[in-house]
């Protein structure tokens, strides 16, 4: 699991549509769907049911996508710290 994929299915969430969830991360249709999927496969659960029409969180999904946006917001609250007060912090 990595947190491009994450974030691939916090997008997903938000736009319930994997066509314009893709274009938001300028990547095709199809490989974006590839990473839901093996996503899906490494949790275990099914995050997203769909149809040929529309796209839908499982309740499952809801609880994953949750978890998912906080390690995102961390991952990048991390990242907005400068490198001298890190330094600082933990040298």
């Amino acid at each position: 699991m990595d947190i491009r994929s994450l974030r691939y299915a916090i997008t997903l969430a938000e736009e319930l549509h994997f066509g314009r969830a893709a274009q938001r991360h300028y990547i095709g249709a199809q490989p974006f769907g590839r990473h839901i999927q093996e996503l899906e496969r490494e949790l275990g659960v099914r995050l997203f049911e769909r149809t040929s029409r529309r796209v839908t969180l499982t309740p499952a999904g809801a609880g994953v996508l949750a978890e998912a946006r906080a390690i995102v917001d961390a991952v990048d609250a991390l990242a907005d710290v400068p490198l001298t007060a890190r330094a600082r912090r933990y040298g």
